[in-house]
């Protein structure tokens, strides 16, 4: 049981401080004792609280409950505007719009940020929503729903495998930033396919080429010097160096 060694009040284990005094709390023997804890006269303790002191899961809630208070915030104070000024939901509804889906992705980011298939699945969703919305608003299915969507579906699933291979790496250097490289040179090849077929009714490769050629080249210049020194360090240690 986690008691306030001031007050005595029963905290939750995932509490760094009282919330009826404010000091910090400690984990008590007492779980496996019939003992009560002694009675202490009330106490007021202005000890300032230590971000740092609060674990991973303690980080992600407090930026998620002050996302969402400036969040609610904007929308409701760009609702109100509207309505006096306007007489009618009319220029809010881009402001309320924005400010739900960025609530949404910052839900996902605090809650699972280890479920990385959830995570980006969620807010590919959210994002394809957001502009077929958006699309709706103007009256017109255009660039959301045959343009945006498939360049953020490839810049997802690009986004997708890359962290896999960087999870996967046991050694984590500049090979880290040949995979990036590697990552951008492909998006290249997807958006400039995905144009040609929007704009030219056929598909047409030409920069992106040029550009995956030469992200290619670098990146295996990145990973031969990565490898290179793993082995070297790999040899030192054999010989005791």
């Amino acid at each position: 049981m986690n008691l306030c060694k001031n007050c005595g009040v029963e905290l939750d284990i995932n509490m760094n401080y009282c919330p009826l005094c404010g000091q910090k709390s400690t984990q008590s023997d007492s779980l496996f004792s019939d003992k009560k804890p002694e009675k202490k006269e009330f106490k007021a303790i202005n000890e300032p609280y230590n971000l740092n002191e609060l674990s991973a899961s303690q980080k992600r809630k407090v930026f998620w409950e002050l996302s969402a208070i400036i969040l609610a915030s904007s929308v409701v104070v760009s609702f109100i505007i509207d309505l006096i000024i306007s007489k009618e939901i009319n220029w809010s509804k881009y402001p309320i719009t924005i400010g739900i889906f960025l609530f949404i992705n910052i839900s996902l980011i605090s809650f699972i940020p280890k479920k990385i298939f959830i995570l980006l699945s969620g807010s590919f969703i959210s994002t394809s929503l957001f502009l077929i919305i958006l699309d709706l608003y103007i009256h017109n299915l255009g660039w959301g729903f045959k343009l945006g969507i498939p360049i953020i579906f490839f810049i997802y699933l690009i986004v997708f495998f890359l962290t896999v291979v960087v999870k996967k790496s046991r050694q984590k250097g500049i090979n880290l930033i040949a995979y990036f490289l590697i990552a951008a040179g492909i998006m290249g090849l997807c958006i400039e396919g995905i144009l040609s077929l929007h704009l030219l009714n056929r598909f047409e490769l030409r920069w992106s080429i040029i550009l995956l050629v030469s992200l290619l080249s670098a990146s295996g210049i990145l990973l031969f010097i990565h490898y290179r020194l793993k082995k070297a360090t790999d040899l030192k240690r054999f010989f005791h160096i």
